[in-house]
């Protein structure tokens, strides 16, 4: 197999997605958000976010109002006040910077943050590298890609045997059928 180990660790994005953009709400310049984080509530300690225009041109917005439902936000930003305004926003994803990602606790990561490690067996088989993570209600799955085709790893685990992040490795438990 000729995939190989990175030597480094990837550079991490400058901004990171927390919601998309799906349309305008009423005719006041709210605009419905569907967020892209496990916690919508993260929205509340925000003051401003970065509005992505669909070719990383970011304009930053202030929060002027926003509410939390069950299925999506409800964001005014400010100069955001008609629902043509509004419209001119769909689609677009919601940014903050990096460095106002909520920390987390010890041994758990961003999906930012793992994309691109390198995927081995616990027996040193290289098997690719993590191209994409997919959230499920029973549990993330690994998307891992490599020369031949693309691998399906349930990050549970049973098949997480180790994930080393200074060396941007992660080590899964190889049962058989699982690479074939």
């Amino acid at each position: 197999m000729t995939v190989k180990i990175r030597s480094q660790k990837k550079s991490l994005p400058d901004f990171v997605i927390i919601g998309k953009i799906t349309r305008p709400h009423g005719v006041h310049g709210t605009v419905r958000v569907v967020p892209i984080t496990d916690d919508p509530q993260r929205f509340q300690l925000l003051s401003k976010v970065y509005i992505n225009k669909k070719n990383d041109s970011r304009i930053l917005y202030n929060i002027v109002n926003l509410q939390i439902t069950n299925r999506y936000v409800l964001l005014n930003l400010q100069d955001i006040n008609t629902r043509n305004d509004a419209e001119i926003l769909r689609d677009c994803y919601i940014e903050i910077p990096r460095q106002e990602c909520l920390p987390l606790p010890e041994g758990r990561y961003y999906y930012f943050e793992l994309v691109g490690f390198s995927v081995v067996s616990s027996q040193g088989m290289v098997v690719g590298e993590l191209e994409n993570i997919y959230s499920y209600p029973a549990n993330d799955v690994y998307v891992v890609k490599n020369n031949k085709k693309e691998i399906l790893i349930p990050a549970v685990d049973e098949f997480i045997e180790n994930i080393d992040y200074e060396a941007g490795i992660i080590t899964i438990n190889s049962i058989d059928g699982l690479l074939d």
